[in-house]
């Protein structure tokens, strides 16, 4: 990841934002915002009326943030962030906006809300942290299937590039600063690399891409998954966030300043509950336990692939704090502001972080590791969803509004995973005497 410098994502956006002609070009305009599971919604209104909309926001059902656990209708509104203004196509432009109860006031349930609250409680730090992130996916055919049979870092053209190609040529127009792409280890498996922005940025750039990458694979007759874990043979898909706090350093003998190693240590600290947000689907679990390079502990390396945190840097460049605990349906608004506040609790506390566990010759598996005794993370979402509420300062982090519909959700999806009766079990125990 390129670690340079430079004014902030949304102040260069806004500079570069020409609103006017923009409107002037479209006949629509599409009003984006995420639900609490991180799912992208949106209200498309006529380029006429949004003079309007940016006056007094647009009216909606508030409880289509609540996703398919919706149940009361709640009225709030929508309120545009005109930085994010961009051109999808001839008729369509596509703003990002952020939620207000009937009262007029910010709706504390709201995902992108809750990272701007946050932000604003950790005062210096939020200026001064950035991340970049690895987005990995599947691109499948019409039958469901990994849609090449490609290595890691394969060079060669099928339909399956041209699909990645062209996404990653759009999010450039449109301003996400994408610094490379490549095949993952998997068949059918992709990855698009997305350099360091400000935290609200890098959020709004993730939903973007998660769109940009599934309508590119469409038009060419394909289908793309961001399940963490689709295929039982295959690789999972993480989301690898690359976090960098400006003021850190890495100090003459190779070791953390003491700022640097107690912001470790806060989101060490928090592991368990965090899981939460960086895992937030049953299918979450599949991928972290499914063998050496995906986190199972709460341990920190500099080479260790299998570590939840692997710190990287030199005395010329700011640390860089790999967090490879997260997925691609994880909620970036709700996992950044958690990493943020968890860093930054563990700065307020001067936690430690411990001796990192490198890897050694051959790999490293903490399943079958005898030497070292290593926390687990929780292993599936129930597990998740206890150690969330169990970690005070995470829950008090957010909102209740936000608390309670986000953990009811994940609960009835947990419920409803139980009741499941899947093609293993019937296989292993329908004929079984």
């Amino acid at each position: 990841m390129d670690s340079a410098k430079g004014e902030s994502h949304s102040e260069e956006r806004q500079s570069k934002v020409n609103v006017k002609e923009i409107l002037h070009e479209v006949s629509f305009v599409s009003l984006a915002f995420v639900d609490i599971f991180g799912g992208g919604r949106s209200v498309i209104i006529p380029v006429e009326r949004f003079q309007q909309v940016i006056a007094a926001g647009e009216p909606f059902d508030g409880s289509a943030l609540e996703s398919r656990t919706r149940s009361i209708e709640e009225n709030m509104v929508l309120e545009p962030d005109m930085s994010t203004m961009i051109k999808l196509s001839d008729r369509l432009a596509r703003v990002v906006c952020s939620v207000r109860g009937s009262d007029g006031l910010p709706f504390l349930g709201d995902p992108r809300t809750a990272l701007m609250t946050v932000l604003k409680g950790v005062g210096d730090l939020a200026s001064r942290y950035r991340a970049g992130a690895e987005l990995e996916f599947y691109l499948l055919d019409s039958a469901g299937f990994p849609v090449d049979s490609g290595e890691y870092y394969s060079d060669y053209s099928p339909v399956s590039f041209e699909s990645v190609h062209e996404a990653v040529r759009r999010l450039i127009s449109y301003g996400v600063p994408v610094v490379s792409s490549h095949h993952e280890a998997s068949d059918g498996q992709y990855e698009i690399d997305i350099d360091y922005l400000d935290p609200l940025a890098l959020a709004d750039a993730l939903i973007l891409s998660r769109q940009i990458v599934k309508e590119e694979a469409s038009r060419l007759g394909l289908k793309a998954t961001f399940m963490p874990r689709p295929f039982g043979h295959l690789a999972g898909s993480g989301l690898h966030l690359h976090q960098q706090v400006e003021g850190f350093k890495v100090l003459d003998n190779g070791m953390l300043d003491h700022q640097a190693l107690s912001f470790l240590g806060g989101q060490l600290a928090h592991a368990k509950g965090l899981s939460l947000l960086a895992a937030p689907t049953v299918n979450s679990y599949k991928r972290l336990h499914q063998g050496p390079e995906a986190p199972s502990t709460i341990s920190w390396a500099h080479i260790n692939r299998a570590a939840l945190l692997r710190v990287t840097g030199d005395q010329d460049s700011a640390p860089s704090f790999e967090y490879r605990g997260a997925d691609p349906l994880a909620n970036p608004y709700l996992i950044i502001a958690g990493l943020l506040a968890a860093g930054a609790d563990g700065m307020d506390k001067q936690l430690e972080a411990g001796e990192p566990l490198e890897e050694e010759f051959g790999g490293f598996d903490p399943a079958t590791a005898e030497t070292t005794r290593l926390l687990p993370l929780p292993r599936e979402l129930d597990a998740a969803l206890d150690s969330f509420l169990d970690d005070d300062f995470l829950v008090d982090t957010f909102h209740q509004e936000l608390i309670i519909r986000l953990v009811a959700g994940l609960r009835a999806q947990a419920e409803e995973y139980r009741s499941h009766i899947s093609r293993w079990e019937l296989e292993r125990f329908m004929d079984q005497i």
